[in-house]
């Protein structure tokens, strides 16, 4: 973060709005509420100071601080115009960080404005992701049918947002062991570190945990307390995932990029968010009947 200023006093909305101005960004008090909006600040504090009336409600230093270097971000960004969505998982990176800057709530918020948003996206992009899942599992046999029905099963989930995980989940298995339209037994295959490979029915297991779990934090249905505990359970688990993401990157083959390390902080940032919204599901008691499903269905195709 940069040294603006020694001391950070607590600030009005009409404060803040002259930071950003200081940097050169156009900025009004509506800038400000719309940050309180989706979470990348907390509500302004409540000041009476008289018997009878109350003085303008204040942002802490903590959180005047925190709104002048997401500006300085957006400054660095090369794009033109920086939605505020895009900013999102800093604070929450943050939040899962220290405990002193975001509050629960804000991140709650923040939260709330992340599951709104991800998985939105363009149909290039969402062609090209179906493109490059198909090409980690297909097995050189599988036909282009095969694989065009693969990508489009996932491209439909992307853009409607709700996936046929059956469907999914087949389309995938059939790409990696594609004798199985002929009547021929299926071979379970498994990329990545050979300590932990990851099957066709493990990657939808992951894709239906986190749609479950945005599902309920767009709605902010889960409660502060559970997000803490989730936190300090990531908190720990992040530590052993560094201890061992070098050695799994060296051995994932075409899936190194998964534990690649990141080039920036926003890319860090991006990792962090994904890996606490992964053990949230755990916390929240949705993993296991998700990989039970999981399970079902290879179970299923075997018979």
């Amino acid at each position: 973060m940069t040294d603006w200023r020694e001391a950070w006093p607590a600030g009005t909305a009409e404060d803040l709005v002259e930071d950003a101005r200081s940097l050169g960004i156009r900025a009004s008090p509506r800038m400000v509420t719309d940050y309180v909006e989706v979470g990348l600040l907390a509500p302004p504090l409540f000041r009476k100071t008289t018997q009878r009336g109350s003085d303008r409600r204040v942002f802490p230093s903590e959180q005047r601080r925190l709104f002048y270097e997401l500006n300085c971000a957006k400054l660095r960004s090369p794009l033109a115009r920086v939605p505020h969505r895009t900013m999102v998982p800093v604070v929450l990176y943050l939040w899962c960080l220290d405990d002193t800057v975001v509050t629960d709530t804000q991140a709650r918020r923040a939260l709330r404005t992340y599951a709104q948003n991800v998985g939105i996206s363009s149909d290039p992009r969402r062609r090209t992701t179906a493109r490059k899942v198909v090409e980690q599992f297909a097995h050189p046999l599988a036909t282009v049918n095969q694989r065009r029905a693969a990508q489009q099963w996932i491209r439909e989930g992307e853009l409607t947002r709700r996936p046929n995980w059956n469907a999914v989940a087949d389309a995938l298995s059939t790409i990696a062991s594609p004798w199985r339209s002929h009547g021929l037994p299926e071979i379970v295959r498994g990329i990545g570190p050979p300590n932990a490979p990851v099957t066709t029915d493990h990657v939808v297991a992951m894709w239906e945990l986190n749609w479950q779990i945005n599902q309920q934090l767009a709605e902010e249905s889960v409660n502060e307390q559970v997000l803490k505990r989730a936190r300090e359970e990531h908190r720990i688990n992040w530590r052993e995932y560094q201890s061992v993401r070098t050695g799994w990157e060296s051995r994932a083959g075409t899936m190194r990029h998964i534990f690649e390390l990141p080039d920036n902080q926003e890319q860090a940032a991006r990792q962090h968010v994904k890996g606490f919204v992964t053990v949230l599901g755990n916390t929240l008691g949705l993993a296991k009947p998700t990989f039970d499903r999981a399970q079902a269905r290879a179970k299923a195709r075997l018979r």
